[in-house]
């Protein structure tokens, strides 16, 4: 889990392989909240692992009604692009129904 004093200063995203999701956040603990909810997570133990500095995965349980297993990325804008995520993710508008 990241060090809470010195990346609570940063804003973190949920987003993934194509799409931003929800953010900014004021902190990883704020944004991984979310990141269970989207996932409707239920789990005593939430599969998160770290990918590298500021980046973390979350995957949620598998949907056996939709079929499939979402990936929530939560990060930094940095840590994003440092890890070969495109920037223009970060500049996609947000849908008036996910708020």
């Amino acid at each position: 889990m990241p060090r809470i004093g010195l990346l609570s200063t940063m804003e973190w995203h949920i987003i993934n392989h194509r799409d931003y999701i929800d953010g900014p956040f004021a902190s990883y603990d704020a944004a991984l909240e979310a990141a269970y909810v989207l996932g409707n997570e239920t789990r005593a133990e939430p599969r998160v692992r770290r990918r590298s500095r500021d980046f973390y995965v979350y995957r949620p349980a598998y949907d056996r009604q939709e079929r499939w297993q979402a990936e929530y990325w939560i990060c930094t804008r940095e840590a994003a692009i440092g890890e070969g995520v495109p920037e223009k993710i970060f500049v996609q508008p947000l849908l008036e129904t996910w708020h």
